[in-house]
């Protein structure tokens, strides 16, 4: 027959391993954490010449800045993208994807009709039309030429991006304001778009497959239990 002693210490192992695996069990329904963007990686980004790109700051409704575009990997068709926060852990609801608390990116307007929006609601925001939608998780803003896509984890966070956004790599004066004026007419009719304007006539940027960096995802010792 085992000691009281023994029992004892068999008693106390067992509940410092129900201790251990709840708390790797409780780990692995959080988010990673993502060491902060370098000065490096922001001031290589500035470097980007081709078009003006957005940005929110470092730090939105909490969100920080946590990965930006190169300019040496850039690729036009997905446009310029920051990335704040790290991604959700996947559940149920997400297996297929990675849910950041917010994404903001810049590209060349391609005239679209934002029918594929669904229910939308349409606004000013510094100057420039814009268009809310999602339920208010997302926002797209024309200006000059191109849109940007704001893309948040919920609907207070976006109008925070959207009232923060400002340039990131330029300067601005009263000859080029930060928001000129789009150069195109926004939301064409199906009509325009097929009396010969180019371009899908599908969502952009917002609801583009641009996803977040590996290193923003949730790591396989911190995904889902």
């Amino acid at each position: 027959m085992q000691s009281t002693t023994t029992r004892r210490n068999l008693r106390r192992r067992a509940a410092v391993v129900a201790v251990l695996i709840a708390g790797i069990l409780a780990a692995g329904c959080t988010t990673h954490q993502v060491p902060a963007i370098s000065t490096a990686a922001l001031a290589q980004a500035k470097t980007y010449k081709s078009y003006t790109v957005y940005w929110a700051g470092t730090d939105v409704d909490g969100a920080r800045i946590t990965q930006v575009d190169s300019p040496l990997y850039f690729y036009a068709p997905v446009g310029f993208t920051f990335y704040y926060g790290n991604c959700a852990s996947r559940g149920g609801l997400h297996d297929g994807g990675c849910v950041l608390p917010l994404k903001i990116t810049t590209s060349i307007y391609s005239p679209h009709s934002d029918a594929s929006f669904g229910p939308q609601r349409w606004t000013v925001v510094h100057g420039v039309p814009a268009v809310i939608y999602d339920g208010g998780d997302d926002i797209e803003l024309y200006t000059d030429k191109m849109n940007v896509d704001i893309v948040a984890n919920n609907p207070a966070r976006a109008a925070a991006a959207v009232e923060a956004l400002r340039p990131f790599n330029r300067k601005w004066s009263i000859y080029f304001p930060e928001f000129p004026k789009p150069s195109f007419t926004p939301n064409p009719s199906q009509a325009a778009l097929n009396a010969g304007i180019t371009g899908p006539t599908g969502a952009t940027g917002a609801t583009s497959s641009v996803g977040p960096p590996p290193s923003l995802e949730p790591s396989p010792s911190t995904g889902p239990p």
